[in-house]
């Protein structure tokens, strides 16, 4: 028989990035596979906007330091009232104050999800986060896995990689969708309509949006007619002038789709933040890769998960950027192999990195808590 679970995800941040994206996603496919969902978020929160949108449970706390004692009290009457089976928060401003108050109040499956690789250090709150307050750890990529299963001494069974699920376009793109693809693209840009696009993801700083303008000045001796695009929120992105970097350009925020954008590339890639190499497997990596969009990204902790130089895509190593430009020509200019490991890369984000693959994974291990609690207690009876 199907068993069905009460779920309440916490959230400090009032950001929408793909760590929001990942508990929407998880929480509505919960929903509609029956399992019941409310989220606890700041009323001020993008996550809290769309989740109450969607038809969700949303509990407004702000988990601001001035408003602890109250809250912690509130948030006891909220896992009182709602008797959730699964607690499950998403960042040390929530997790101090959540997990503790679900310990107290007996939740009986209780999860702290790190969403990015950044070292996390073995000091004592972090180890009672960590290792008292919470029954398991997820993490979005190997390598923050391993990093903290030796930081807190962690068993296998006690934390899981369980990467963030996309919802599969339809197959590949034709040509004629491809060209309107491209067209629209050139129109927005206000470019001509034979235009040809590379798309650029990640955090562009003004390290980087110097490479690119140097690769874009190289790289249109060969191919002239190809602009790089760069995606992602405005806010995330180094400034610059479009009137002196002409095949360098930004994607007007409103523009910004990332399933609609890729039948438009003829490749893209993927720029690591500078400051922070570990980091998990980006959305922006695997949605290309299912939409059959060849991808060059960095030889980074993480996006290794996925990113198999010659077998999924093609990856550089970030410290020696000067081998970009020889990555990309060769993915314009092998357009069978391109084609090959594009393919391949759509078979891996079929099997694994899909919103199915992610929530089956995640209702395995409530499954497992919930055996573990059945068998202790037949064993007191």
């Amino acid at each position: 028989m199907k068993t069905f679970y009460k779920i309440i995800h916490t959230s400090s941040r009032i950001l929408w990035g793909n760590r929001e994206k990942r508990i929407l996603c998880e929480s509505l496919w919960m929903k509609e596979n029956g399992h019941q969902v409310a989220i606890v978020a700041s009323g001020d929160s993008p996550l809290f906007d769309k989740a109450k949108q969607n038809g969700l449970t949303v509990y407004p706390i702000s988990f601001k330091s001035l408003a602890r004692i109250g809250e912690y009290g509130r948030l006891k009457q909220i896992f009182d009232g709602e008797q959730p089976f699964v607690v499950n928060a998403h960042g040390k401003g929530d997790a101090k104050l959540a997990l503790k108050a679900a310990q107290t109040m007996g939740v009986p499956c209780r999860i702290m999800s790190r969403h990015n690789g950044e070292r996390v250090k073995g000091t004592w709150p972090n180890k009672k986060i960590y290792k008292t307050r919470c029954h398991y750890v997820f993490t979005n990529s190997k390598d923050t896995t391993a990093n903290l299963k030796q930081t807190f001494s962690l068993s296998d069974m006690h934390i899981f990689s369980i990467p963030d699920g996309i919802a599969l376009p339809d197959g590949a793109a034709n040509q004629t969708t491809k060209t309107a693809a491209r067209q629209k693209l050139a129109h927005i840009l206000g470019l001509e309509t034979d235009a040809r696009f590379i798309g650029i993801f990640g955090k562009i700083e003004r390290q980087s949006l110097s490479m690119l303008c140097k690769t874009a000045d190289q790289l249109g001796r060969r191919f002239p007619y190809h602009h790089l695009v760069i995606a992602g929120s405005s806010e995330k992105q180094a400034p610059m002038d479009e009137k002196i970097y002409p095949h360098v350009h930004m994607l007007p925020q409103a523009e910004e789709n990332n399933a609609r954008l890729y039948p438009a590339l003829d490749c893209c890639i993927y720029l690591p933040d500078t400051r922070n190499f570990y980091q998990g497997v980006p959305l922006e990596v695997t949605g290309a890769m299912a939409g059959f969009c060849p991808v060059i990204g960095p030889d980074t902790p993480g996006i290794r998960d996925v990113l198999i130089d010659n077998q999924t895509g093609r990856v550089f190593d970030p410290r020696y950027s000067e081998s970009l430009l020889k990555i990309i020509s060769w993915t314009l200019d092998a357009p069978q192999a391109v084609q090959n490991l594009t393919q391949a890369a759509r078979t891996l984000v079929e099997q694994h990195y899909t919103m199915d693959a992610m929530g089956r994974h995640i209702l395995r291990i409530y499954r497992l808590r919930l055996i573990k609690i059945n068998r202790k207690f037949q064993t007191t009876l």
